[in-house]
């Protein structure tokens, strides 16, 4: 691979072109999931994964930002609270942009099987969808990537100010881990508690805002190259 062998960063004539499909407004999505051994809602099996955070970058067609988030409170079955919210933050989107995309479709899906009566708005939001992962899998390569094309990796090396360094929770498992003690452990200290919260909050936030950072280096890649 010329990146590897140049130690410079490659960037193919085609990133143009994908990025066309990014027509705003668009609405920056990341889900956060738990996943029981013993399910504990209606419907769901064991180890299935129930979205019960999201958070939401929205960027109007100026190029302005305002950010949304929402993280469950408690054991209870918050599936139609969440997806109420996940409506209604999405509904002035045009495209809405996630990073490994797949994961929030099955998310999708699941809560239409959950929520039919809110299926069809969950369908729209599944349509809207455009994952960014495959843009720079199949148009651009930096060194530092490393061989692997997840979000922690890739963020650093294009966007150098920003990456999960020195936060307290700085990967998905480790929020999935999180969550289930949040939610479905035993009680713990109000005060441990909202330290959690909030580390959950803002981990979830920076993978919505590295997606934004990251379109917006894309764009000036496609314009500029390397």
């Amino acid at each position: 691979m010329a990146a590897v062998r140049t130690g410079q960063i490659q960037v193919e004539a085609s990133l143009a072109s994908a990025l066309a499909t990014f027509v705003g407004p668009l609405a920056f999505l990341d889900f956060e999931t738990v996943s029981p051994a013993i399910p504990r809602w209606p419907g769901c099996g064991p180890y299935c994964p129930v979205p019960v955070q999201l958070s939401c970058h929205l960027e109007d067609g100026a190029g302005r930002h305002r950010h949304v988030e929402w993280l469950a409170e408690g054991p209870g079955d918050l599936r139609l609270e969440f997806t109420r919210f996940l409506v209604e933050a999405c509904a002035g989107a045009r495209t809405i942009v996630s990073y490994n995309a797949a994961f929030e479709a099955d998310c999708l899906r699941r809560l239409a099987e959950a929520l039919p009566q809110l299926a069809p708005e969950l369908t729209d939001v599944e349509r809207r969808l455009v994952d960014l992962l495959p843009v720079v899998r199949d148009h651009v390569y930096h060194p530092s990537f490393d061989g692997s094309f997840s979000l922690k990796q890739v963020l650093p090396a294009l966007v150098p100010a920003m990456g999960y360094g020195g936060m307290d929770v700085a990967e998905g498992r480790g929020a999935s881990r999180e969550l289930t003690q949040l939610l479905l452990g035993e009680p713990t200290d109000p005060q441990e508690r909202s330290v959690i919260r909030e580390s959950l909050l803002a981990y979830c936030q920076q993978d919505t805002w590295a997606m934004v950072r990251l379109l917006q280096r894309l764009r000036e890649l496609a314009i500029h190259g390397g």
